[in-house]
């Protein structure tokens, strides 16, 4: 019987352990802007323990890009660095085309700790400020307000595949999840042009086939967000739709991810 990867357990990864007790699990993308080679190295070990992947930038600069180009759940941001220091980042981010960093949560790190600097960061678009040096239960504490705290699948979904299998195996969670990721690419690059051009009659199609497809694949908040994309075609508030879509974009990235591990564990 295969086993479901990390991605989709509520469980923690494999070398993770839970820092408080009570605490959600966290699952998620980190990006981390710090120039310090030792800054680095401790938040990345930290990041890793809490069960999270991450990417780093060593200056703001580096940060504005990852972003344009890639699908993050979270920005660590340190303030004070060369180049474009973390304020100007986190501005120019929340300037990127198509709303992209309008909903990333972007979370200040800073040695800074006078009277005044959390609301200099507030200001300047950041949603929530952490000083250093910081403990691994401080960052947890502070993450576990802006991630996800559920799995991007439902574990459950692969009980309830291999009980419809006739074998009682994974040949019909191999079959739905194969079909689902070779139709996921063309049917988000639909969403998004009906998104990008005010196409209510199209978005509303889409996502309505992708609200079921995504729920059977146990990619349960990915199909909550196609659900509101639905509702906002079918009542005509594309603006709002437009809001989501930098949501549905992580959301889709975090269930493509899950369905491909579990595939590759499969093998």
């Amino acid at each position: 019987m295969n086993e479901v990867p990390p991605c989709c357990q509520p469980a923690r990864p494999h070398g993770a352990r839970p820092c408080a007790a009570g605490m959600p699990p966290l699952h998620g993308h980190v990006l981390l802007v710090e120039d310090n080679p030792v800054n680095q190295g401790v938040a990345k070990a930290m990041l890793h323990r809490l069960g999270l992947s991450m990417a780093l930038a060593r200056h703001g600069g580096e940060a504005v890009e990852l972003v344009r180009t890639q699908i993050f759940d979270l920005v660590l941001m340190d303030c004070q660095m060369p180049v474009m220091d973390g304020y100007e980042a986190t501005a120019a981010i929340r300037a990127l085309p198509d709303g992209r960093g309008l909903g990333l949560p972007v979370i200040a790190l800073t040695g800074n700790a006078l009277p005044g600097d959390e609301q200099r960061c507030l200001s300047a678009g950041m949603d929530a400020f952490l000083a250093k040096p910081h403990t691994l239960a401080d960052l947890q504490a502070m993450l576990v307000r802006w991630l996800p705290t559920v799995p991007a699948i439902d574990p459950a979904v692969f009980d309830t595949l291999r009980e419809l299998d006739p074998s009682g195996g994974p040949d019909l969670t191999r079959a739905v999840f194969r079909t689902f990721l070779a139709s996921a690419e063309p049917a988000m690059a639909r969403v998004e042009a009906a998104i990008a051009e005010g196409d209510a009659q199209v978005l509303d199609q889409e996502a309505h086939s992708l609200k079921s497809s995504a729920a059977n694949v146990g990619a349960r908040t990915l199909s909550e967000v196609h659900r509101a994309l639905e509702h906002c075609a079918r009542g005509g508030r594309m603006a709002e739709a437009r809001s989501l879509l930098a949501p549905l974009q992580r959301e889709h990235v975090r269930a493509v991810a899950g369905l491909r591990a579990w595939m590759k564990a499969a093998t």
